[in-house]
């Protein structure tokens, strides 16, 4: 592998993780990004040059984010760059060691994230990249000198079919991203042929899509026909506690400081593929208990004057749903305000029905402008007319008015990120 690579937005999420692995690799790192933040500061921090110019001795790796006409793509066209998409550069990288993949509609960043926080407590120095920043090493990827690789396999546009594996956890399939797979066929084949391509899958029984695709290898989940079956899945707090069964064995008492049944299932497949592969028990509760989570997954930003204010991801309907119920369930009786920023017009538009009981758990909701994510708007489409569409004490483009002891949460993949210390900022 050549070893000047030059990253087009490097400061994204899955770009930044490569240019990191590859920077602790000993390798030469550029790259260009149109907005400093705190991810781009970390490269630079560990030798990375950020510059729009392109030495023409770099490879080029660019993500789907990038246009075809993009300036700088273009320029390295001109100077006869090798170029890779993300998904095939990552495909290079992983060819050195061994592949464990993560993929699902859902839950792809905290199952990954805490698959590599069990590998690192075991002391199996894995590489990995995934889709969020670990609370526990306060980055996205790294490189590791065991034959274990830990990635997200991103289904969104179909850059999962490039790999192979050792190990894949299928986390559930719904129905999105249509506007690349075109319709619910293509998109149950694909993940049926990602599932051909590594050794063992391990798959969520409950899931009714992966449950048809007759998948063999390894299942858990809350059914009683799952290999590895989540049971007494109960909330203490800000944390689970649950079991795990498989054949004669039952894993009493696990603890896991994470909200919501959804992050135990997440949890029962990262303990199926580590027991599988020979992690210990006593490994496993200790990398649980000491897991901090990933940033934007029920972020804990700040408290002030008795309001607590979280941050998270969710983005679709079915994950506003479950943060919801399991927020709500975990602080009681206290007030849940919820400040949601839809994301893109496409996806408001075809999960408009779905939003209309997402936000049930919350006491109070917020609408805010749709964030556009590069797309171009579609009239009617609207982050009003989506609050017309929710019942409830729903509010479009208002601030809330806070009391103390309310639990407020940022929701959305777009820059509403950047509301909660604002919020907090205002509470002082």
């Amino acid at each position: 592998m050549n070893k000047k690579t030059h990253f087009l937005g490097i400061g994204g999420i899955g770009m930044s993780a490569l240019a990191h692995i590859l920077l602790e690799k000993g390798e030469k790192v550029s790259g260009s990004d149109q907005s400093q933040t705190a991810v781009l500061r970390a490269l630079e921090h560990k030798g990375a040059v950020i510059s729009d110019e392109i030495d023409p001795q770099s490879q080029v790796v660019f993500s789907s984010a990038i246009k075809k006409r993009h300036p700088l793509l273009e320029q390295a066209k001109k100077l006869g760059c090798p170029l890779y998409h993300r998904s095939q550069f990552l495909e290079k990288l992983m060819a050195e060691q061994t592949p464990l993949l993560i993929s699902g509609t859902h839950g792809k960043t905290s199952t990954s994230g805490l698959l590599t926080w069990v590998f690192l407590t075991a002391g199996l120095s894995p590489s990995y990249a995934v889709g969020g920043i670990l609370k526990n090493t306060e980055q996205n990827g790294g490189y590791g000198k065991s034959k274990w690789f830990i990635a997200e396999a991103d289904e969104s546009d179909g850059s999962f079919l490039n790999y192979r594996g050792e190990a894949a956890i299928l986390t559930n399939l719904e129905v999105e991203h249509l506007d690349f797979w075109e319709n619910e066929e293509k998109l149950i084949k694909g993940f049926r042929q990602f599932a051909t391509q590594v050794k063992t899958v391990i798959w969520c029984r409950d899931d009714p899509h992966l449950a048809s695709l007759d998948l063999g290898g390894i299942s858990y989940g809350l059914s009683n026909k799952a290999a590895w079956q989540l049971q007494s899945v109960r909330q203490e707090g800000m944390q689970l506690c649950f079991a795990i069964a498989h054949e004669e064995k039952r894993y009493e008492n696990i603890v896991l400081p994470q909200v919501g049944r959804h992050q135990a299932l997440n949890a029962c497949a990262v303990w199926a593929l580590a027991m599988t592969y020979g992690v210990s028990e006593d490994v496993l509760r200790k990398a649980f208990q000491t897991f901090k989570g990933v940033k934007r997954r029920l972020e804990k930003k700040g408290e002030s004057k008795g309001i607590v204010v979280y941050d998270d991801y969710a983005h679709h309907p079915t994950e506003v749903k479950a943060l919801l119920t399991s927020l709500k369930q975990a602080i009681g009786m206290r007030r849940l305000v919820a400040i949601f920023q839809p994301h893109r017009y496409t996806r408001t538009r075809d999960c408009m029905q779905e939003f209309t009981t997402a936000f049930e758990a919350a006491d109070e909701v917020h609408i805010t402008d749709i964030y556009s994510a590069g797309e171009t708007p579609i009239e009617g489409i609207t982050g009003e007319k989506l609050s017309q569409q929710i019942s409830g004490s729903i509010y479009w483009k208002t601030f809330p008015t806070f009391q103390e002891g309310d639990v407020v949460v940022t929701i959305g993949a777009g820059d509403i990120t950047y509301l909660g210390p604002k919020i907090l900022e205002s509470l002082t």
